[in-house]
């Protein structure tokens, strides 16, 4: 019966669904972290649900944040999270001392 609720648990982990964008702040929550010369939304959020708590990811630069949602009353204007990725210029990687921040 333990191993069974495990194999639940493990499955629950790994649940696909894409990120949705929260918005830009100016603080990341963070329970683990990477870097990547190549960040962008797909590497960011892959990493992330790695970590079976995380329920958010948040982009700056190079780095990649995965936790908690931030405190609403850290929401900035989303002009502040103009830093295109560095592993795909479409999308924005936060900006400077900001970060964009997305559900998982």
């Amino acid at each position: 019966m333990k191993s069974f609720a495990a194999i639940v648990l493990l499955g629950a982990c790994a649940v696909a669904q894409a990120e949705t964008y929260v918005g830009c702040f100016s603080t990341a929550v963070s329970s683990h972290s990477a870097t990547s010369q190549f960040m962008s939304y797909g590497f960011c959020e892959s990493e992330c649900k790695k970590q079976c708590g995380a329920v958010a990811m948040a982009i700056s630069g190079n780095l990649c944040h995965c936790g908690k949602l931030p405190a609403q009353s850290d929401l900035v204007d989303d002009a502040k999270c103009n830093q295109p990725c560095p592993g795909f210029d479409t999308q924005n990687c936060g900006g400077d001392n900001t970060f964009s921040v997305f559900t998982i």
